[in-house]
């Protein structure tokens, strides 16, 4: 086929040599239109569709240009006026088939884009494209095919710039899926329900069949998997978060009704009342869905726990180290015979873990270490008081009745309280004491284990004469005045 671009060199220089050089009527206009005629055929497809009229069309412009080589105006303008009607002939005939597959390659196109969710990811361009699709279809329906086949083309460019903007979004959209996949993961390590894993798997299948249509350009059906994914994990991560920070403040209190309980009434408890109104405001957050802010407040508290915590723990781990250490001095010394060597070591050994905690300022660690160590010696304690009553002296306990210390934090043992037991008679704890001085080194203090020997009540005129003279005052008694609280007899019993 002859090349237009050819021809246009040659009749720029042969009409500007005649027309400089002779001074003829050289026939622009309508050389002219035929050179344009033949562009706007080759524009409609002629090639494909009228190949026989373009080509026609080209071979008289070429004409054309030999006449004028000639200095034969004339026949140049014949020639030129027969290619303009074989130009125009090829258009006719191109024109109904180019404006119906422009057409249908603008739809193509805006298909793929739509497949793309360019409706999302490039909706000024989309929206254009179809707008001139459906004026393409109208013009081609109304036989103004060189129109509607412009307007395809305008579609079809549309289309095109919105598939390359969706395009751009692919690996945004893979990195957010796989990120997704990471969090729900992260998740899958708390606490959930059966019918919270149960979803997150099916999220999880959501978007492993969304990385496959995103690698295949289906973004149209990859995307709303991925929303959906997305939207059940965020209500599965929040009620997590939810119960989380509900279960959180609750052993917040927790902890503040067991620091307030070891203070007692000695120290104030304003710090404890104010954490207690953090916590309220908390809940109240967490009520309201406003989960940032509520950990916030939790964190707030947590700090202020741990003020309270080292101002109540502290005293009480120092005092704790002091008590066990006597005691696991004195215990040393008791065994003389060192048959509790290695118990003895092994309370050494958690009571110097407790003091490196205490060094440290871990006053809970150290004083739980503290009460470990404690409890080995007051069991070792029980054991020494039980050897040294020795066979003969358990055998005198034969036939008599006998009573052991018991342990019970709430209501302790003491003498008084032992009387009131065994006797109904709490003024006669003197008999006890009399009775077991070997065991009972000071009557406020006794030990869990220790078992006493109960004599019988003597006769009436010794009972009153012993109320009088040793029984206006139990064991503690003047203490227990200056603390107003229950007799102390027992209280080393139950914790020193």
């Amino acid at each position: 086929m002859i090349s237009i671009n050819t021809g246009r060199l040659f009749l720029v220089i042969v009409i500007s040599g005649i027309m400089f050089s002779c001074r003829l009527d050289v026939p622009i206009q309508e050389m002219t239109q035929a050179r344009a005629a033949i562009a706007k055929a080759r524009l409609v497809m002629s090639e494909k569709y009228a190949p026989e009229s373009l080509d026609k069309s080209i071979q008289e412009l070429y004409t054309s240009h030999d006449f004028l080589a000639k200095q034969d105006t004339s026949g140049a303008k014949k020639s030129a006026e027969a290619s303009l009607s074989s130009a125009l002939a090829a258009i006719n005939a191109s024109l109904p088939f180019a404006a119906e597959d422009s057409l249908l390659h603008a739809k193509a196109v805006y298909q793929e884009a739509d497949r793309l969710l360019a409706e999302n990811f490039a909706s000024g361009q989309f929206a254009a494209a179809k707008t001139n699709i459906d004026e393409a279809e109208k013009l081609k329906n109304d036989k103004k095919f060189y129109d509607s086949f412009m307007k395809s083309r305008e579609a079809a460019a549309k289309g095109s710039e919105a598939k390359a903007l969706s395009l751009e979004k692919i690996p945004q959209l893979t990195e957010n899926i796989n990120k997704i996949k990471m969090d729900i993961n992260d998740l899958k390590t708390l606490a959930l329900s059966d019918a919270q894993k149960q979803e997150l798997a099916a999220d999880e299948g959501k978007l492993d069949n969304a990385l496959q249509l995103v690698s295949q350009q289906d973004l149209k059906q990859a995307v709303p998997m991925i929303s959906e994914a997305q939207n059940s994990f965020i209500k599965i991560q929040a009620a997590v978060t939810k119960k989380s920070a509900k279960d959180r403040i609750a052993e917040l209190r927790k902890e503040m009704e067991t620091l307030k309980k070891v203070r007692g009434t000695e120290q104030p408890g304003e710090d404890i009342d104010g954490v207690i109104s953090i916590l309220n405001e908390a809940d109240s957050l967490v009520e309201s869905d406003r989960m940032d802010e509520a950990w916030i407040k939790i964190s707030d508290a947590e700090k202020a726990i741990a003020d309270i915590r080292s101002k109540t723990l502290k005293p009480l781990a120092m005092e704790k180290s002091k008590s066990v250490g006597k005691l696991l001095e004195d215990t040393k010394a008791m065994d003389t015979q060192n048959k509790f060597g290695d118990q003895i070591a092994t309370a050494s050994g958690i009571y110097a873990e407790g003091k490196d905690l205490l060094d440290g300022e871990y006053y809970a660690e150290s004083l739980a270490k503290f009460e470990e160590a404690e409890s080995v010696l007051k069991s070792l304690s029980v054991a020494q008081e039980k050897g040294n009553l020795g066979k003969e002296g358990m055998k005198s306990l034969e036939g008599k009745r006998v009573y052991k210390v018991i342990y019970n934090r709430a209501k302790r043992d003491c003498l008084w309280r032992i009387a009131l037991k065994v006797y109904k008679r709490a003024r006669l704890w003197p008999l006890i004491y009399m009775a077991n001085k070997d065991q009972i080194k000071d009557p406020d203090l006794i030990f869990p284990g220790q078992t006493f020997m109960i004599p019988k009540i003597p006769e009436k005129g010794k009972i009153e004469f012993m109320e009088k003279k040793e029984g206006a005052q139990a064991p503690g008694e003047n203490r227990n005045k200056m603390k107003k609280t229950e007799p102390a007899t027992g209280e080393k019993a139950g914790e020193k």
